[in-house]
């Protein structure tokens, strides 16, 4: 069988979609001959949807233009009649409601997303504040994709209960399959022993500070070492909005995974930090805890979005609720790391929870049983 990419980047680009694009591509490729179809904006329709964002930015308000009928309309007929030359015998798209809402089609569609659009209306803050018709539209176009798939593979239990429950699409055409670690190198599993001493390492991996918690991991490490635990931290990918002068914090502003000797680095720090802390406001799926269960490195985080589907509570790490501060934090992470056996525990679930689930492969296996029953 053919299958026709569609989506709003290049498969080939490995930043798309932080990386999902690029798995994703590759998973289907082992299995399928791969035709792309992906759109850049001509300049009369870029202008035509810029010009609501300004509109909207002089009332106070947002515009998510990719959510806009307009938008979608366009890059449906696109990919509408560029099928009609590159023939195909099932879409997959990967977070591209745009390019399928008006797309007619007989060809069965397999659509993969972290998120309805109506949920993220209440969660993060880059929706908040969207003018009301952007919201209707962006919801009619996100709904008309789910029924019009054939299947749609959703990246968390969360994001299925907001397909069935908002959209009223049947459980039987729903598969939650996980999302894999985007990184290149992958340790195999007996190159990957925690160490386990007096010393406990703390890794913050996030490009925003905010929305990720960072004042609530800087607060963990201090209620750790007021307790008498000598915990590091080290923040990665963001940060902090204000100066830190702690030797027992390390701030690395970026490392490109793109660069060996930069993916090197990521990768020995990642070895030698015993938990990936992690608070997060908001988290549609998150892939940084499939990149901790490579490395067998369990996750403390908020029961929130999809990070339940990732984390699971008490087996691969601890999930707490959004109110917690550093104090309980810190409590967690005291009762897991004062006990060698349980810490390690922890450590083999989160590599077995890899191993087993949170790993392209198994998502390619996933798609490929998918298809095959289409």
């Amino acid at each position: 069988m053919k299958i026709g990419f569609a989506g709003r980047w290049s498969p080939h680009d490995k930043k798309a979609w932080s990386g999902t694009y690029y798995s994703s591509f590759r998973q289907i490729s082992r299995y399928y001959e791969v035709q792309p179809f992906y759109y850049k904006w001509p300049f009369y329709v870029r202008e035509y949807l810029l010009l609501h964002k300004q509109v909207q930015k002089l009332k106070g308000k947002k515009t998510a233009v990719e959510f806009l009928r307009g938008y979608a309309k366009f890059f449906s007929k696109q990919l509408e009649k560029d099928m009609l030359k590159n023939k195909v015998d099932v879409i997959f798209s990967p977070g591209a409601t745009q390019l399928l809402a008006y797309c007619n089609t007989a060809v069965p569609i397999v659509y993969m997303t972290d998120a309805t659009f109506q949920q993220l209306q209440s969660y993060y803050d880059s929706f908040a504040s969207l003018a009301a018709y952007n919201v209707r539209q962006g919801i009619a176009l996100d709904k008309s994709t789910f029924t019009k798939a054939a299947h749609c593979m959703l990246a968390s239990d969360w994001t299925r209960a907001s397909a069935i429950n908002d959209y009223g699409i049947s459980a039987n055409k729903i598969t939650v399959a996980p999302l894999g670690p985007n990184i290149d190198i992958l340790p195999a599993g007996n190159d990957i022993e925690k160490t386990w001493d007096s010393r406990c390492n703390l890794l913050f991996l996030g490009v925003e500070w905010e929305r990720k918690g960072g004042q609530i991991a800087l607060d963990t490490l201090y209620a750790l070492r007021k307790n008498n635990i000598d915990a590091t931290l080290t923040i990665i990918g963001c940060v902090p909005p204000f100066d830190i002068d702690d030797k027992n914090v390390t701030v690395i502003p970026f490392l490109n995974r793109d660069i060996a000797a930069e993916a090197q680095q990521l990768s020995a720090i990642i070895k030698r930090s015993n938990f990936l802390l992690l608070p997060t406001r908001a988290e549609c799926a998150g892939v940084v805890f499939c990149e901790a269960g490579a490395y067998g490195m369990p996750s403390i985080t908020t029961n929130t979005g999809g990070v339940p589907t990732y984390v699971l509570d008490g087996v691969t790490g601890v999930t707490l609720p959004m109110e917690a501060g550093g104090e309980q934090y810190a409590q967690k992470i005291i009762e897991i790391y004062g006990n060698e056996t349980i810490y390690r525990q922890f450590c083999s679930n989160s590599r077995n929870r890899f191993n087993q689930t949170l790993n392209w492969d198994t998502w390619g296996e996933t798609f490929k049983h998918i298809v095959t029953n289409l």
